[in-house]
């Protein structure tokens, strides 16, 4: 008798274990806890049709000269909330003094949801500007001689939580 119930409680005892385990996996994601956005596509196209998203491509470079200044900018970013993309120009790798082209803000049932792109554009009086919206940045204290090796970032931001990540491009500016 005793050896039958030791047998039932070892039973019940991992079955219990074995539910409870069924809620572990959860733990083991990143992204369970806090719905941050996480930035998983950044890619653009230049004006020399180069495109970031085929592997070994070449340097990136902008001329305000060929296709009119025109060049994509693309993005999936995965999250549960909505988020703000923002595309922004550097002289460095870094946000730190960077310079905002353009903002939107993105989620679900949003023009863009869980990716989006824009067209931008580069003129040669050294402004950008980008998805038609009217608004131009003078991007001219980044530049010091042409060509200019600059960094367009993207950067995606929670909207509740102001946790932010980007990625970034070195671009020439011809």
């Amino acid at each position: 008798m005793k050896k039958i119930l030791s047998t039932a409680i070892i039973a019940l005892c991992s079955l219990a274990m074995s539910g409870c385990g069924g809620e572990s996996h959860a733990v083991d994601d990143p992204h369970h806890d806090d719905y941050v956005p996480e930035l998983r596509v950044f890619d653009l196209i230049d004006s020399y049709d180069t495109d970031t998203a085929k592997p070994n491509h070449p340097a990136l470079a902008l001329s305000p000269y060929l296709y009119d200044g025109l060049f994509d900018v693309f993005w999936q970013v995965n999250s549960l909330e909505d988020y703000t993309v923002t595309l922004r120009i550097n002289d460095r790798p870094s946000l730190t003094n960077s310079l905002k082209i353009h903002s939107q803000v993105c989620g679900a049932g949003r023009r863009c949801d869980q990716g989006g792109n824009w067209i931008c554009e580069y003129t040669n009086d050294f402004y950008m500007s980008c998805d038609g919206s009217g608004v131009e940045r003078d991007i001219y204290p980044l530049v010091s001689k042409v060509p200019q090796l600059v960094y367009l970032l993207l950067e995606v931001c929670d909207s509740n939580s102001g946790y932010c990540e980007y990625d970034y491009y070195p671009v020439t500016l011809e």
